[in-house]
């Protein structure tokens, strides 16, 4: 199914914005996506899954665009209570955080290498203490990101 929202002028009358949504369903997920697009442009995607296809969305991922690249993506996973977002600059992921909790606090901070590994990690309190994760549990991360690039 594909439902589109008719293109909107600006008050300058420049800009047009216009969002289409699609629904599938397959292999018993449900999913929408909704881009937003701006003269044509895609500026965001957001994805919406049912993972059991019962009407309840546990799952979302949002990207946004600028210039044709991805400069932010974040998923949230409602069963884990895990909320991941993602920060890139020309194609590159540059730094992620974590909230590992669901209390939208962002607890974790691991800045990206140009390998796609991570190359350093902290962890935040809710005072605003920063501090670096223990080298184990950087350690830990930065084999689940290589075993996740599939060599």
């Amino acid at each position: 199914m594909l439902a589109t929202v008719p293109q909107q002028r600006s008050a300058l009358g420049e800009e047009t914005t216009e969002t289409k949504v699609t629904e599938d369903r397959e292999r018993g997920y449900y999913r929408r996506i909704t881009e937003t697009f701006v003269s044509g442009e895609l500026v965001s995607r957001r994805v919406e899954v049912s993972t059991r296809d019962d009407g309840e969305i546990n799952l979302v991922l949002v990207k946004c665009f600028r210039n044709g690249k991805m400069v932010f993506g974040s998923t949230v996973d409602k069963i884990s209570n895990v909320t991941v977002r993602g920060y890139h600059h020309q194609g590159k992921c540059l730094a992620m955080e974590g909230d590992e909790d669901g209390d939208g606090f962002f607890e974790t901070l691991i800045l990206i290498g140009d390998n796609g590994i991570p190359v350093e990690g902290f962890e935040r309190s809710k005072d605003g203490t920063v501090t670096p994760m223990s080298e184990e549990r950087l350690s830990k991360i930065k084999k689940e990101f290589e075993v996740g690039k599939g060599d």
